[in-house]
């Protein structure tokens, strides 16, 4: 039980102690810099700066005169990282960003396609039907995947043409290869779609001009979070070239999902953002390549891993079908090594997804690869004693616990 100050300082100081002990491979998760983190602490956290979507200069509150330069500001940062014309940065998560986006599009009983949970998607429609008036009003269907963990552009082609969708939604926690958002720009065109594009995974790899920008590709929405390649603070956005509908988004989003959007984020973003402009692309490359090594890696020692025929991935993160060795609950048992993935159980056999995003700014490179592919094998294929290998991977993640690509 927390009695005093003295107790949080022990939990805080023993979760950073456990975390400097784990190998975190979790795709979603990156670590910010100290410079970042300690933009966090400012004033901006006790201070509210909302506005209406087009008309951020009339701040509801008063005291707003730097917030409104500071947020502007950011808002022109991002503009030039992503080379859009419009952006919102009020959504406190990329969920929330998608929220937005698809509340403030629809109309009752429009069409969505999107990518199933099972499929490694966040999520968007489908939870959302499980309340009883989106259910009735929401309409949902799932793309299909190829055997290599790619959208199936001419299945989805088809679909657009036979079901008439209202929003297309790429993306999702499962990104390995760039999705066919140009192929569809066309169909998108003729039919009245609007194509949006989650980069929640991606945004860092868009921001390092790693991976192909959605917007360039055809997009007409790119939401997504700061926080998983982008190593910025826990936050969201949405960026677009289209005046008319980042205004529906926006108006969507507040106020109805949020008013406070947790001001003391963004002069910490606009630091993580100047240090992507400043190291992005190497540090996208690198997590590529480290990647790239970990997958093959991977592969040789007896894992399946998906998307073989297609180089195994261009993102931060690469999918593994376990179910040859675990039949439940592969990440928690890998925790017990001090190993961190997330799993899935939602296909026919479980899943890890494993992301390199982390240990790359850490300092890992494509040599270390093999290291972490043998340790996924002790536990995994050969059963070792989990506190065995624990000592092992403490071991190893101590000696990075640097940073790289930051200020």
């Amino acid at each position: 039980m927390i009695k005093t100050v003295e107790d949080i300082n022990s939990l805080l100081k023993k979760h950073q102690e456990y975390r400097n002990s784990c190998l975190n491979l979790i795709a979603s998760e990156n670590y910010s810099s100290q410079t970042v983190r300690s933009y966090l602490n400012s004033d901006l956290g006790n201070r509210y700066g909302c506005y209406t979507t087009m008309n951020p200069e009339e701040r509801e509150y008063t005291g707003n005169k730097y917030i409104h330069e500071i947020e502007m500001e950011t808002h022109e940062l991002m503009k030039e990282i992503f080379e859009v014309k419009y952006v919102d940065l009020r959504p406190i998560g990329g969920h929330m960003a998608g929220m937005a986006t698809v509340l403030g599009i629809l109309e009752p009983h429009d069409l969505v396609i999107e990518v199933s949970l099972e499929d490694w998607g966040h999520g968007l429609v489908g939870p959302m039907r499980l309340i009883s008036h989106f259910g009735e009003t929401i309409k949902v269907e799932y793309m299909k995947f190829d055997e290599n963990r790619a959208v199936d552009v001419e299945a989805l082609k088809k679909m657009a043409l036979e079901l008439k969708p209202k929003l297309i939604i790429f993306g999702g926690s499962g990104t390995l290869f760039p999705e066919p958002v140009s192929e569809l720009r066309q169909i998108a065109d003729e039919q009245g779609i609007i194509l949006a594009y989650d980069a929640s995974h991606v945004t860092g790899l868009i921001a390092g001009k790693v991976f192909p920008n959605p917007i360039k590709e055809g997009a007409d929405i790119m939401f997504g979070s700061t926080h998983k390649s982008f190593p910025g603070p826990q936050g969201g956005f949405v960026v677009s070239n289209n005046k008319e509908l980042i205004e529906k988004i926006g108006n969507a989003l507040s106020p109805s999902l949020v008013t406070s959007h947790h001001l003391n984020r963004l002069p910490a973003l606009a630091v993580s953002i100047l240090e992507m402009k400043e190291f992005g692309y190497e540090y996208g490359e690198q997590t590529i390549k480290n990647s790239k090594a970990l997958a093959k890696a991977m592969a040789k020692k007896g894992f399946n891993v998906l998307g073989e025929k297609k180089g195994f991935t261009e993102s931060h993160l690469i999918l593994v079908d376990v179910g040859e060795f675990v039949s439940e609950g592969p990440a928690k048992y890998l925790e017990k090594a001090n190993i961190l993935c997330s799993d899935d159980f939602s296909g026919a056999s479980p899943q890890i997804r494993i992301g390199t995003s982390e240990v790359t700014r850490r300092g890992m490179k494509e040599e270390d690869m093999e290291q972490i592919a043998e340790l996924f094998k002790r536990v995994l294929i050969d059963k070792e004693d989990v506190e065995i290998v624990a000592k092992d991977v403490e071991a190893i993640s101590k000696k990075y616990l640097g940073l790289n690509y930051a200020f």
